[in-house]
C-alpha cells in the first residue's frame, strides 16, 4: 500500500506556475491565471497550497481584514474529490 505524503504551505509564485496550464481545466473555470496572480499579490490575502507526493491538489485562500480573516475559497483538484482528503477532523498537527 502506498503512503501518502501530504504537504501544506503557503503558495508562492512557484506553485502558481506550476499549475498555470492546468488551473482551469482540472481546478474550476474561475481560476484563471491572472486572476490568480493578482490573488497571491494581495498583501492583504494569503493562499495555502496542498500537496499529495509532490503534486499540487488543492489550495485555500484567506483574506486578513484588520484583525478578522476570512476564508475565501476553498478549491480541490477535480479528480481528487469526493476522496475525503480534506475531511474535517477535530484532530489538531501536534
Amino acid at each position: 500500500m502506498q503512503q501518502n505524503n501530504i504537504n501544506i504551505s503557503v503558495m508562492d509564485i512557484q506553485d502558481l506556475e506550476n499549475i498555470k496550464d492546468i488551473l482551469e481545466k482540472d481546478f474550476d473555470n474561475f481560476w484563471n491565471y491572472n486572476i490568480f496572480k493578482s490573488e497571491i499579490e494581495n498583501p492583504n490575502s494569503i493562499y495555502f497550497v496542498v500537496k499529495i507526493n509532490n503534486e499540487i491538489v488543492g489550495f485555500a485562500g484567506i483574506l486578513i481584514i484588520m484583525d478578522e480573516a476570512d476564508i475565501t475559497n476553498i478549491v480541490v483538484k477535480k479528480m481528487f474529490r469526493g476522496n475525503r482528503y480534506f475531511k474535517y477532523t477535530n484532530e489538531l498537527p501536534h
